[in-house]
């Protein structure tokens, strides 16, 4: 865990690495980031994510508000999910989805057979896959064909999946548009061993510019994910992360691409039962809402420790956001400065380690699915629930694991 100093002492260790790239001048921001935060009064804190970079030194990463200082007022109108509808745990006695994605096309390309064995170990019955495209058309069509051919006779859907924060862009759409051809195009030439679907994980909220202007984002994705379905020629799965039901734009940017899902995948990114649940109820009750199956995804691959600061609001602090044209952005400064009604100021409080472990399973899949048969009754109380996906499940699984077994 890191060391709880403010972020003055941090500069100093720092030494010559920010000596670098000092301020010209004293009243200049060590670090300045966009923030996402359309109310700054609403804001209770400001968390700084940080990297490690030495023994006591971190580098800067992202600034990210957390907006629970005001009275929630839904708009007239709003499509925002009513969050104080509560449903009662109930047996599952229903088919529901277990998926798993493959990104790797090598995973599935050098034997198909072990990897349908692989899915069947874990009792997955659907896949999404990385298809590999060259010169706008698939490649390895007979690997495809023999893979689908067994996965069919197993039980197995196969869907491809594609993902890229870029598919947002005029020249990342056009490209992704090049590629939802192919696919289309393998479907029309092997109608024996078509995909059973196309799925898209966009993430536009990984591009640098999403601090600037998420709304705007959020409406350009829901356009791609419209453009996209339409160019594949029918509905396509869409990744959502858990949030994205509750952030400005983001009720908006679903209700749009309603009409071109034919289902939502939500990563609930977390491992306690009571998160998990947390995690899904948003895009649960929405699904509900708007008559769109959803499924809950969760995490077992590999990930760091990430390590954040948490600033409060104070009369006097060294972070404050700022407005800057239509941006807004938060200043980390050397020295303490006094906050004001349009740019208040917020004081260093404490560093905090936010370990891996309730994101990801990291390789436990007894736990993970001793996990989901404990929340799945919970989340199969909402009509909208259609099972589970897992992450990272296919650089994990051995054919040889037994399901729930240590």
């Amino acid at each position: 865990m890191l060391s709880p100093q403010p972020p003055v002492a941090l500069r100093i260790l720092l030494g010559l690495c920010l000596a670098a790239v000092a301020p010209a001048y004293a009243e200049e921001p060590i670090w300045t980031s966009p923030l996402s935060s359309s109310r700054p009064a609403c804001v209770s804190a400001i968390h700084v994510y940080v990297r490690p970079v030495g023994e006591n030194a971190v580098e800067y990463l992202r600034a990210d508000a957390i907006q629970d200082g005001c009275v929630s007022q839904t708009p007239p109108g709003s499509s925002a999910p009513d969050l104080d509808l509560t449903r009662d745990a109930r047996p599952v006695d229903r088919d529901l989805q277990r998926g798993a994605w493959a990104w790797h096309s090598g995973s599935w390309r050098q034997d198909p057979e072990a990897f349908v064995l692989s899915a069947m170990a874990q009792g997955i019955d659907h896949v999404f896959i990385s298809i590999p495209i060259v010169e706008g058309r698939v490649d390895a069509s007979p690997a495809l064909e023999r893979l689908i051919s067994i996965a069919h006779a197993s039980g197995i859907g196969v869907s491809a999946v594609e993902g890229d924060p870029e598919m947002v862009t005029a020249a990342g759409l056009q490209y992704a548009r090049g590629r939802a051809l192919a696919i289309r195009q393998y479907n029309l030439d092997h109608p024996a061993t078509p995909l059973d679907g196309l799925q898209y994980d966009i993430e536009p909220y990984l591009l640098p510019d999403y601090a600037l202007a998420p709304e705007d984002m959020l409406e350009r994705w829901a356009q791609s994910v419209i453009a996209l379905s339409e160019t594949y020629g029918a509905d396509v799965d869409i990744v959502i992360p858990f949030w994205l039901p509750l952030v400005p734009g983001g009720p908006e940017a679903l209700s749009s691409v309603r009409e071109r899902a034919a289902r939502l995948t939500v990563m609930a990114y977390r491992t306690a039962p009571a998160s998990i649940l947390s995690a899904a109820q948003p895009s649960l009750i929405w699904g509900e809402a708007h008559e769109l199956p959803v499924v809950i995804a969760l995490e077992t691959g590999p990930l760091e420790d990430e390590h954040l600061q948490v600033y409060r609001p104070a009369p006097q602090g060294q972070l404050q956001i700022s407005q800057s044209g239509s941006v807004q952005e938060v200043h980390l400064r050397a020295e303490t400065v006094a906050g004001t009604v349009d740019e208040p100021a917020f004081r260093y409080s404490h560093t905090v380690t936010a370990p891996a472990s309730r994101v990801s399973f990291r390789g436990d899949l007894p736990a993970l699915f001793l996990t989901l048969d404990e929340v799945e009754p919970m989340l199969n109380g909402y009509d909208s629930y259609d099972g589970a996906a897992i992450h990272g499940l296919f650089q994990q699984a051995d054919p040889a694991l037994i399901r729930n077994e240590p």
